[in-house]
């Protein structure tokens, strides 16, 4: 299995387009997968537990994490990682005039273990076109197999545009 990307053309520094731009690789994935996917997937793995128990467990564990990040604790789970809260907020001149009113949004921060930091190693990459490129090839997929599903027996089918011969059998 690969990780999917797709190339970006960016500004080197950002708000600054005299610098010029630069190819960058963009991750992509192939399907968003949910608490309920998951679990089914960890039950998957040869476990004792079934969907219903990973759920329960995750439910919980999530609810669990929220009320400790709000009650100001830092939550470390293992190989799974830290998490933490951090604060965004307008600034003030001093201290004696800043108030929680300031404070805009709180963020919660993952600190991954060594089981997540280091997945360079590990991984290979595979690259899939952009988001909208698939998009693209897709609707002309599904208009030519919609052209050639209208195609009457005896008449030749429209180029598809692809290697002759590729693909072939004999």
């Amino acid at each position: 299995m690969s990780i999917p990307y797709s190339l970006a053309l960016r500004q080197i520094h950002p708000g600054e387009p005299e610098m010029g731009n630069k190819t960058y690789p963009v991750a992509q994935f192939r399907t968003a997968m949910n608490l309920s996917d998951m679990a089914k997937h960890m039950s998957s793995h040869s476990s004792k537990y079934d969907k219903g128990d990973v759920m329960a467990v995750a439910t919980q564990l999530t609810s669990c994490i929220r009320e400790q990040l709000l009650l100001g604790n830092k939550v470390v789970l293992g190989d799974l990682g830290a998490f933490s809260v951090t604060l965004v907020s307008d600034a003030a001149d001093n201290a004696e005039s800043f108030s929680t009113a300031l404070i805009k949004k709180v963020k919660v921060r993952w600190e991954p273990s060594s089981e997540f930091k280091d997945l360079l190693n590990e991984a290979s990459f595979e690259y899939v076109g952009t988001r909208k490129a698939q998009a693209e090839a897709r609707k002309t997929e599904k208009e030519m197999l919609n052209n050639m599903a209208t195609i009457q027996p005896g008449e030749d089918a429209p180029d598809d545009g692809g290697d002759e011969g590729e693909g072939s059998l004999g």
